[in-house]
């Protein structure tokens, strides 16, 4: 007995839609435009849960943000821009942030070139970074906004080329981009020279930093494993260096390293080693200047049950001439501990056909004796709709450490977002 197919079927089907075509001529063909677009409109609004006597229970979050994305799509290139505008409740003004224009296209076969303003990441931590030198938002990471706010913009230049040995990243900053780090307008924060809280104001105002950045990545996936070394040549992101006349600087230094990642067990797990050199201070006997640090990173993620996937992650620095250090401090007694370690877990169970989803990252440091907590929920109603609900919580023994420093900032805060 004859019979057809489906694949025979779907290929007859073909052949008589193309004939009809044919006959008909192409009077009714449609021309898919070159443009497209995406974005959307989110009210979000945080609270304080502990008392900050700087801030007079002033909200770290409240504002109502419109997001717009387009997109250009040619032969030979396309066209990406996208930014933010937002009333913000704490700044008390329209406030704007241009997330991306740039053109992106190819060169030889074999290069993609992005110029202008982008988000760049790289390496294998998940919100731990060693070997990703581009700029962080902080401001926005604490405040309770959604995490892709995280990441920062940059006026940049990045080549992407492939060979059959290994794969070449190159990316350079002309005028070097900080991190939107936190200065005290939002955030109180430790001040190792007063040795005390300050904030309520912009307490941290350096002058901005001139010089061109450099980062290059090699990477490549050998049998399932990906490999790749790691150099850069630029700034601190973050201004922990102070000159002669007291005003705070992003430190020149360089960074090199390297990273694996691959799968073990019913899981995947991540190895990220750093060297950060202090171009600044390499005899590490200048207080006003962080030492150079060795990092290091180990990672494992897996779903535990179904619907339910569990990461651990596990961070050194290691402080170079510490005895120097410690020896030429101001302060002994509040520098950073030798060897901080920091250990993380993150809990993501999906449940509601994955339209609810609920989330808990934990930082803690035995060293420091501090912790970071981030539980939320997220509720996509529709396509359009996501409602969230979270919350910063801060803990520690003393107020010079990194997260203890930020208690009096642990927030609740809420989104809700309409996507068009």
């Amino acid at each position: 007995m004859w019979t057809v197919s489906a694949w025979g079927q779907a290929s007859l089907e073909q052949t008589v839609t193309e004939q009809e075509a044919d006959e008909w001529g192409d009077d009714w063909a449609t021309e898919t435009s070159p443009w497209s677009h995406s974005g959307f409109m989110e009210l979000a609004w945080g609270e304080r849960s502990g008392d900050d006597v700087l801030f007079d229970d002033q909200t770290p979050l409240g504002e109502l943000r419109w997001h717009q994305a387009l997109e250009y799509t040619h032969d030979k290139f396309d066209f990406n821009w996208s930014h933010d505008f937002w009333m913000d409740e704490v700044a008390g003004q329209l406030m704007f942030d241009l997330r991306a224009l740039n053109i992106d296209f190819s060169l030889f076969g074999q290069t993609d070139v992005v110029l202008g303003r982008q988000i760049t990441t790289w390496g294998t931590g998940d919100l731990l970074f060693i070997n990703d030198p581009f700029p962080k938002d902080w401001v926005s990471f604490f405040s309770g906004r959604d995490d892709n706010y995280l990441k920062s913009p940059a006026d940049a230049l990045r080549l992407t080329s492939y060979f059959n040995a290994f794969n070449v990243d190159l990316v350079i900053t002309p005028e070097a981009e900080p991190d939107r780090f936190i200065n005290g307008e939002r955030f109180s924060l430790f001040s190792p020279f007063e040795q005390r809280q300050v904030g309520g104001f912009e307490v941290v105002n350096p002058r901005h930093p001139r010089q061109t950045e450099y980062a290059l990545r090699l990477f490549r996936n050998f049998k399932g494993h990906q490999l790749a070394l790691y150099a850069y040549h630029g700034i601190e992101k973050s201004p922990n260096g102070v000159d002669n006349t007291l005003q705070p600087y992003f430190a020149a230094k360089n960074v090199w390293g390297a990273s694996l990642q691959s799968a073990i067990g019913q899981g995947l797990y991540h190895v990220e080693l750093g060297y950060h050199d202090a171009l600044d201070d390499k005899s590490g006997i200048n207080p006003m200047v962080a030492n150079a640090q060795w990092r290091l990173l180990l990672g494992y993620e897996r779903e535990l049950i179904k619907k339910l996937n569990w990461g651990w992650q596990y961070y050194v620095e290691h402080t170079e001439h510490y005895e120097r250090l410690i020896q030429h401090a101001f302060y002994p007694q509040t520098e950073i501990a030798e060897n901080r370690q920091v250990m993380t877990n993150r809990f993501t169970y999906l449940t509601m056909q994955d339209k609810l989803t609920w989330s808990l990252f934990v930082f803690y440091s035995p060293t420091d004796d501090d912790s970071y907590w981030r539980p939320s929920v997220n509720y996509r109603h529709n396509d359009q709709w996501q409602f969230t609900a979270g919350a910063q919580i801060f803990t520690g023994q003393k107020s010079h450490t990194f997260f203890g420093q930020f208690e009096d900032a642990s927030a609740l805060y809420t989104r809700i977002r309409f996507q068009f």
